[in-house]
């Protein structure tokens, strides 16, 4: 008797974090640029450091934890992200020679 596999086990946790791992690396990879254009003596770049070395920790972690921490971790990167192109913005407006 062939027993089918009950969704949600941990086959089905690995398949779905494999994805949320991969894109948790590839935002890990954007915030780090984005922090690299400020100075580091700033705050926006400390707390991306901050951020970058939890996300560090977590993703060289093996895949035991759980679909929801990768998804919070992809959540973190991208209001960090979204905090570095906002501390980026001023420096990224031309002033007007009026």
């Amino acid at each position: 008797m062939h027993r089918p596999s009950v969704s949600g086990g941990p086959e089905s946790h690995r398949a779905q974090q494999q994805p949320l791992t991969g894109h948790a690396r590839a935002l890990a990879a954007d915030v780090q640029r984005r922090a690299d254009q400020l100075p580091k003596s700033s705050g926006p770049w400390a707390l991306a450091d901050v951020v970058l070395r939890e996300a560090e920790g977590r993703l060289s972690a093996t895949l035991e934890g759980t679909v929801q921490n990768r998804a919070r971790l992809v959540r973190a990167l991208y209001e960090r992200l979204d905090r570095l192109e906002a501390a980026l913005a001023p420096e990224r407006v031309v002033p007007s020679g009026g």
